[in-house]
Order: C-alpha cells, then structure tokens, then sequence
C-alpha cells in the first residue's frame, strides 16, 4: 500500500513539472524570455504548493520510511541482483528535502514567508524508522522463513543414508522395545537365539558358525553383556554342550539361570569358588598329562620370553616348571604336595617359580583331593561354573590356568577321540584370562572343539595383558577370530571406532551447502543443495556410543549387522545353584609308595556323541 501510494506521489510530481514545462514553452515561444520566466515561476510555485503538502506532518514521515529501499538495495548488489525496484523506492525518500529547497524561491515568487526547519522532524523519523525496519528485516525475516521452508521441504526419495549427528542420534536408532522371554524363542531346529530384532522378530545364529566361530561380547558394565551370555549358554547346555563360566566378580543371577538350564538338560551342574576363602574343592591338574600341566605353569606364572634382560633367569624358571610338571603328572599331585616333594630344591634353582607355587598351594581351593573332574565333564557334558576375582594375584593365576587346562583338554581329546562334545567357555572380563598359551592357540581352538566367548569393556583391558605378551598382538588375534561379534554401548571413543570397523562400511550422500551472510550480518543457507558420494561405517562410532537399554549390534554370524535386543532370562535363586563342591584337602598316599594314580585313557567311558 505505501509502494503504491509512493508511485502516486511520484507522478503526480512528474505531472506537475511536465504541465510546467509545457506551460513555460509555450510563454517563452509567445512572449520571449519574459514569457518563459513567468511559466518557471509558475510553475516553481505549484511545486511550492506540492511541497507544502509534502511536508506535512501525515505524508513526509512515510517519504521518509522509504529509506528503507536503501539496506534491501545493498542486499540486492551483494546478491549479484540490480535492485531497481529497492533504488527507486529509496529515491522516494529524498523528495521531502528537495521540496523544501525548492519551497524558497516558491514561497518568495508567491509573497509568503519561509517553511520552518522543524517542519523536517518527521521525515527524519521516518527515515530512521525504515531503515531501522529494513535492518531488523534483513537480521531475522530471512532465518525464519529458511526454517519455515526447510520443515516443509519433502526430501528426495533417491538420497542414500547419510552420515550420522550425534545431535540427532535419536532419529537413527531403534527405540527401546522392552523385555520378552527368550526361551519362548529357543528352536534347535533354527539354530542358537540370540535376540529380537527392531521389528521384534527373532535372530538366530546357525549351529554351524556357533560351532566353528568365537564371540566377542562388548560394553560398559551393566550394558547386556552378561544377559547375552545367559541367552547363548543355556541353549548351548540344551545342547548337551560342556559349558564352563569363568566369572571373575560373581554375577548375582548367572549362577541361578545356568543351574536350571542344566537341570532343564538332564546335565551334572558344579559351582567352584575359587577366592582364599573358600574350602578345598578341586585339583586343576587332576587327569592332566605332562605338556598340559607344564602349559599351565608357565602361563599362569607367565614364565614365557618377555624379549628383556630378565629372560635368562626365567631358563631356571621353566626347567623348575618342566621338573614340577613331569612330578604332578607322573603321581597325581596337588600343587601343595609338589612343594612339598621339591620344593626346597626349586626355592635354591628357582627362586621365582617357587614363590609362585608357593602362593598357589597356599590356595584351599585348588588343592583338593577329588573334587570336580573337568576331564569327566567334558566327556559327558554338563555346566562348570567358576567364581574368580579380578584383583586377588593368586586367584587371577588359576583363572589363566584353568582357561590353559581347558584349551589343552580340548586339543588331546580332538587327537584322541574321533567324537567327542562342542566345550563353550565364557571368559567374562577378559583381561584376567589372558596368558601367552591360550592367545597363541585361540585361533586353532576352535578347530579342536573349544568354543570361546569372550567379554570385555573396552580396549584398555586388551591392553591390559601380562609381560610376555603385546598389547597390539593379542587385540589382533580377538579382532581377527572372533567372527560373531555382539557389541553393547561403548563409552570409550577408541573402542566404539574399532568395532564400528568390523560392520563395514557403506555409500552415503554428503551434503554441501553455501552459507552466505547479508548486509545485517545473519547469516542464511543456500537452498541449492549439492550432494556427492561419500562414505561411512554402517553401524557407526555414534550409533555404538549411543545404543538404547538392552540393544547391542550383532556383526558376523554369515549376516549383515543387524540391531539386536536381548532380555534376560527369569528364575528362581536357589542356594544349590551357589553352593561349592565339596572336596577333601589332602590325598592319601597310593599303596606303590607313589602319590595319587595315573589318569584313564583319554576316551575311556566316553560318551560316542557327535558335535551338537
């Protein structure tokens, strides 16, 4: 409206200097010079008479308010644009003053007095209140019309993923879909349950990679570790599976739900607590042939090459490990009864290997006469759990032994026993299991029927190993055969990245837009958008870091990484499922004069079942 009533202004000034003009010609062609100084003076004073109106208090603040033409011009120049339209609304606004310049010598050819210079005030607000307007416009108008037009904007259909803002995680992720029971999902015939899917459909791994493939559990403590290992385990004794749980800091339910997956399964159940306190309840050399129990030693004392100095002392260490090794074997002893034989000769030779000897027969529970037979379970099947501790030096060592004695057993019953039974060892907290032998061999484990899940939170723990050992080797070995992976939120950035490498990755479209800044100093984005190819993991460093309560990523298992929901599984406590077995501290002496006896054959009294 005020456009409009500008333009009127506009000619109606023109009209009024045209009628003069065409006035003073025609004086000056009739009457000379006299002539055309009348027709100028005339027409000066309807230019007077306009400008008196011009003046007013009504129409010059609104001259004035055209200034605002002035800022929107500029804006236009800076945007490659002519802007006429801005110029001429601006020229506008120069009307008032020149009125009155021109109203002098109006006002003297018609005999009256001067305007006064108060009459321009309203004009000067004007002028300011226009460019003040066209400012605020420029500052905000823009931005909030871009937002206005952005959620309205309808994205192309053919925009590949693209990458993730941690700001926006939410949009990306699955929500939480809550608890279900999970062995309402257990089919043998499928395979082993893993989880529900964000369509709530069940993801099952097939017998065959279980078999053949370790799994790496990750994640921050209370993330779903645990309660996959619970889903996982309890098919697998279904399985008729011999399943060992190495629990270094006693999950409050584990012990319960394995109890009743092994009562469910027809299978023997035997609970060792292996912290000083603790009664005596096994021997872990029991059954144990000369090159295994000499495995033991040297990896749960870590008496291997550490590439040092100190190396050349460690030769007495291992040949008192050899020496201890061929005793234990040969008559059936306990780690306090070999000290007792030779352990004055070994604290003079090897002064290192005594001390930690010494420490382990001080150990109740591992020095028992009877007890669980490992070798006898693995034959049958059944569920061996083993309480640890992640800080007790002593405990920590039987932890890496008993993880040694199992990959051995495995090893001489695949040479020895043409069928035997799938072993699944649980290895919760990974970094106190670690020991030379076992990394070294964990590779071929599996091909000598042991399978291996291990659980950790971050890497720091891998390198968190001992001496002989390098931190980089060992995550390469887990990263490298450990093909099931199931990953929960990661804190750790450096973690959440390496896992987020083993989902692979994929093409994205990276978006380019040009931000440009206006002449009020806000700032406004292109609509023009360029996008081009780019790429990024699929499951990647913000979706790990951020994943919903109970949600983990499911990488490997002959699949595509898939976003899977565990839940744990309800049961009863019961003091059975946490009571140790009882076993005798000392041996009686054989009637040869000897210690114990000889170990069966490998495959005496064992079950001919195939791999489940």
């Amino acid at each position: 409206m005020r456009v409009a009533s500008a333009l009127a202004l506009i000619g109606l000034v023109a009209i009024f200097l045209a009628a003069g003009g065409l006035e003073a010609l025609s004086l000056w062609v009739r009457h000379g010079a006299e002539g055309w100084a009348l027709g100028l003076g005339m027409t000066l004073a309807r230019l007077g008479a306009l400008a008196v109106i011009l003046l007013s208090p009504p129409i010059a603040p609104l001259l004035g308010a055209a200034a605002a033409g002035i800022p929107l011009a500029v804006q236009a120049r800076l945007r490659g644009r002519r802007g006429r339209g801005w110029i001429a609304l601006s020229g506008l606004s120069a009307v008032p003053p020149l009125a009155y310049l021109g109203l002098q010598g109006a006002l003297e050819h018609l005999h009256r007095p001067p305007p006064a210079i108060s009459m321009l005030g309203p004009w000067l607000s004007g002028v300011a209140l226009g460019v003040i307007f066209a400012v605020l416009w420029l500052r905000y108008v823009p931005q909030a019309r871009e937002a206005f037009q952005f959620r309205l904007t309808r994205r192309s259909k053919l925009e590949r993923n693209r990458k993730t803002d941690v700001r926006e995680i939410d949009r990306i992720l699955p929500p939480e879909i809550g608890r279900y029971d999970p062995e309402r999902y257990f089919r043998q015939d499928r395979g082993l349950f893993v989880g529900l899917d964000e369509h709530k459909k069940p993801i099952y791994v097939q017998a065959e990679d279980w078999r053949l493939s370790h799994v790496l559990l990750s994640g921050r403590t209370r993330s779903g570790k645990g309660v996959a290992a619970q889903i996982l385990l309890s098919q697998a004794i279904l399985r008729g599976e011999f399943v060992v749980i190495l629990d270094p800091k006693y999950d409050e339910w584990m012990p319960h739900v394995f109890h009743a997956a092994a009562e469910k399964a027809g299978q023997p159940y035997h609970f060792i607590d292996l912290r000083p306190s603790r009664p005596a309840q096994f021997n872990p050399f029991a059954g144990a042939d000369e090159e295994t129990v000499e495995a033991m030693l040297i990896g749960g004392f870590s008496l291997a090459e550490k590439g040092e100095a100190a190396d050349f002392y460690r030769l007495a260490d291992r040949k008192a490990a050899r020496e201890a090794a061929s005793l234990i074997a040969r008559h059936g002893l306990t780690a306090a009864e070999a000290l007792a034989e030779a352990g004055a000769a070994w604290a003079e030779r090897a002064p290192g290997f005594h001390a930690a000897l010494e420490e382990m027969a001080d150990l109740a529970p591992v020095n028992a006469a009877g007890g669980v037979d490992i070798e006898a379970m693995a034959k049958s099947g059944g569920c061996l759990y083993v309480v640890g501790d992640m800080g007790n030096t002593r405990v920590v060592r039987q932890q890496r032994m008993l993880l040694v004695r199992l990959m051995m057993l495995a090893k001489r019953l695949q040479a020895e026993c043409a069928q035997r039974r799938l072993m699944t060892v649980f290895a919760d907290e990974f970094k106190v299991h670690i020991s030379r032998p076992f990394m070294v061999s964990l590779g071929a484990s599996a091909g000598w029927g042991m399978h291996v899940i291990l659980a950790f939170q971050s890497l720091q723990d891998l390198a968190d190993v001992p001496a002989d050992l390098d931190r980089d080797a060992v995550r390469g070995a887990v990263m490298e055969n450990c093909a099931i992976q199931l990953s929960y939120r990661i804190r750790d950035p450096e973690t959440a990245e390496w896992l987020a490498k083993s989902t692979g990755k994929i093409l994205v479209d990276d978006e380019i837009r040009r931000v440009e800044r206006n002449v009020a100093l806000s700032e406004t984005v292109d609509p023009t958008r360029q996008v081009r190819l780019a790429e990024r993991y699929l499951i990647d460093e913000n979706m790990l870091m951020n994943l919903p309560k109970g949600c983990g990523v499911l990488a490997g298992a002959s699949r595509l990484p898939v976003f899977c929901y565990t839940s744990p599984i309800q049961v009863e406590k019961r003091p059975e499922a946490v009571r140790p077995s009882a076993a005798e501290h000392t041996k009686p002496a054989t009637d040869d004069g000897g210690i114990g006896g000889s170990s069966p054959p490998a495959c005496a009294g064992a079950a001919a079942e195939e791999w489940l």
